[in-house]
């Protein structure tokens, strides 16, 4: 019969030295691990928990996110990060926020991968939804950028027949440039602002971190995806068309979950309180650049070009574009103002520009010439023997 220590060993599938270390102790010491193991999903596992709120704790959109930002992992582990988290969520208490009719809409972005054209295609879904009857717009995009953001309001607000006395958003810098978290301060997108203006309702920006704040429209977002998944599209214009008939004909027309009524039916209740924008035409979105003055004088403006004072060569400028007219600032100040050429590679020159340029006694008058664009200034032209030119250069002198 074997030792003690031995028979320990068998029984428990140990070493004997294991066994014999562990009798030596005059007391069990704890375990203590030294090395964390990094699983797969963790260097995503601080994204998922600040994303899990926006996505309304749905594994599945957690995991296309984290696929688009290189996981390599499976859903099934995805999942299983995400059941704890959804269920201490769900266990905490919160209070719903309704809102009266045409008081509030909510809008956001989503993306989506599908098929146009038969090729994978990356589509960015703008979503507005109306707080009180859940009513919805939506419209697929390639883009999130601010002439397109705007259009898919005035889009939104054609099919609602007015507009929300607020809208929520999160803060995208088509949004808000900058802001502290309280939300006193809050620089905003100043061509956002004027269109909220004109318009005529009140932007607010939802506190960061705080995704159920515009959670109708999260919850949009979430449903018209549903709608996409596994389908194809000959373009992004059939995809737009089939999604507008399913808004009106599936979506307006179901129980919701939450108010247990159509959104078509409580919108009746909603249309006439909506701010009215019939009549007004579409807004037209101030087009700003940045450009350095040339050495003819010249700044370039969608493909055109416009002249400055000479003074101002070399300088930094910014070219805004209202309407037909091209304004032209620097250090904040308006310097020049143009006629917008229409159409492409004309060019706006004001002779004045030019009066502050000298070219010497000796010097011949030269007139400016662009090959590209053409003359741009009709002075005259004092003809010279090639003599006069040759005995320039050998004395160091430049044209």
């Amino acid at each position: 019969m074997g030792s003690l220590d031995a028979y320990i060993a068998r029984a428990l599938s140990l070493s004997v030295q294991t066994v014999r270390k562990i009798l030596k102790q005059d007391k069990p010491k704890p375990y203590i691990r030294t090395r964390k193991r990094g699983g797969i999903l963790s260097p995503f596992e601080d994204y998922i928990r600040q994303r899990l709120p926006a996505v309304g704790y749905c594994a599945q959109a957690i995991y296309e996110e984290v696929v688009d930002r290189g996981y390599e992992g499976s859903h099934d582990t995805v999942k299983r990060f995400v059941k704890p988290l959804r269920k201490k969520a769900h266990t905490e208490a919160t209070v719903r926020f309704e809102t009266p009719p045409g008081k509030q809409g909510q809008v956001d972005w989503g993306q989506q991968w599908t098929v146009i054209a038969r090729k994978r295609a990356r589509v960015h879904l703008f979503a507005m939804t109306l707080g009180y009857s859940r009513r919805i717009f939506a419209e697929g995009t390639y883009e999130e950028r601010l002439p397109v953001f705007l259009r898919c309001h005035e889009k939104a607000f054609d099919h609602f027949c007015g507009v929300p006395h607020e809208i929520i958003y999160d803060n995208p810098k088509t949004v808000v440039l900058s802001r502290d978290f309280e939300g006193r301060r809050i620089n905003w997108n100043p061509t956002f602002w004027d269109f909220a203006t004109y318009y005529e309702f009140r932007p607010w920006p939802h506190r960061p971190y705080r995704a159920r704040t515009k959670g109708k429209v999260e919850s949009t977002i979430r449903y018209i995806k549903r709608f996409l998944r596994g389908k194809s599209f000959d373009s992004l214009e059939h995809l737009n068309d089939c999604l507008m008939s399913w808004i009106v004909n599936v979506a307006d027309q179901r129980i919701h979950g939450t108010t247990h009524r159509k959104p078509a039916e409580m919108f009746e209740e909603e249309k006439d309180l909506l701010i009215s924008h019939r009549g007004k035409p579409p807004f037209k979105v101030q087009q700003r650049a940045v450009r350095h003055v040339a050495r003819d004088c010249m700044v370039t403006f969608e493909t055109n070009r416009y002249s400055v004072p000479a003074r101002f060569v070399g300088e930094e400028v910014e070219v805004q574009a209202w309407d037909s007219r091209v304004l032209i600032f620097h250090d904040g100040t308006l310097i020049v103002t143009h006629p917008r050429c229409e159409g492409k590679y004309h060019t706006q020159i004001n002779k004045e520009h030019y009066n502050s340029i000298s070219y010497g006694d000796d010097l011949p008058v030269v007139s400016l010439v662009s090959a590209d664009y053409g003359p741009l200034l009709e002075q005259e032209v004092e003809v010279r023997d090639l003599g006069f030119y040759e005995a320039l250069v050998e004395q160091g002198d430049a044209l």
